[in-house]
């Protein structure tokens, strides 16, 4: 059986190369941590990461060509998305990427393919539909405290508890209502862009999870899944969007062998037809 296809939103590092901004340019590659492509691979399917600097001719191109698609964590949208100003500790993403991902987000939401958001990605998803962000938390003044940046490596096994609303498809996906969640964020999900509905919060009030529950699969969630996807109830979430990506596959297999019937019917008229069999 094909493993359906997933695209994987990718960022960009730089090396420091102590000479000028040609020579640094030259030195600037794209960056996925390899546990997004370890998730998609664990879960069933068969991830390839789409470079952001390329032309917008070829984002149809994109589009038409996944299954499914991750969009990725990074560093922060433009905030004037929203009519904000860019928070002074708020880290500007490549404005290369962000044209490149709202371009796809729209491209793929068209045709109504199967999206996981993870993080930044989650966020992405929000603004695309019009909704805004909180630009750093630790100035809201929660209650309880809850740390969600990510200061150091270490800092990744500290977990925290998301509570998924029962009725959610994340809840239902994950089979939990509850979970233990890692964290490395300083923005989060304000006002909810149209359609969308909360289906997870931390206990400080943090939205951690977001869907639209008119769509197949338009998840995002806060948190990392992809670095537990040795836990099964975060490896759900991947497996859901591989099922749901093979569903869209196999709908347009059918698709493609009802035309390519119909073109042979009409290639071959009945005499043509005739000739072949006799020949043969």
């Amino acid at each position: 059986m094909r493993r359906p296809l997933i695209g994987i939103t990718c960022d960009h590092n730089t090396r420091p190369t102590g000479g000028d901004s040609a020579a640094a340019l030259s030195m600037s590659q794209y960056l996925l941590p390899h546990y997004y492509t370890l998730a998609v691979e664990r879960a069933g399917g068969l991830p390839i990461l789409l470079p952001y600097r390329v032309d917008k001719a070829l984002i149809d191109d994109y589009a038409n060509l996944c299954d499914g698609y991750v969009f990725s964590g990074g560093n922060d949208y433009d905030p004037a998305a929203w009519g904000e100003e860019r928070h002074p500790q708020a880290v500007a993403i490549d404005p290369a990427r962000e044209a490149f991902d709202r371009a796809l987000i729209a491209a793929v939401e068209k045709r109504h393919s199967p999206i996981l958001g993870i993080c930044g990605g989650m966020q992405l998803m929000n603004i695309h539909r019009g909704g805004s962000l909180h630009q750093f938390l630790p100035e809201m003044g929660l209650a309880p405290a809850i740390e969600h940046r990510r200061q150091t490596i270490a800092e990744w096994s500290r977990r925290h508890a998301v509570e998924l609303d029962r009725g959610s498809k994340t809840a239902q996906v994950i089979g939990a209502s509850e979970i233990a969640s890692n964290s490395s964020h300083k923005q989060a999900v304000n006002a909810l862009g149209q359609g969308l509905r909360v289906a997870g919060t931390a206990r400080d009030g943090v939205i951690e999870a977001l869907e639209d529950p008119t769509r197949d699969f338009y998840i995002g969630v806060q948190w990392h899944p992809e670095r537990q996807s040795d836990e099964p109830t975060q490896l759900r979430l991947f497996q859901e969007l591989i099922e749901r990506a093979r569903s869209r596959d196999n709908r347009a297999l059918d698709n493609r062998v009802l035309d390519d019937r119909a073109f042979d019917a009409r290639a071959l008229p009945d005499n043509r037809e005739r000739e072949i069999v006799k020949s043969n």
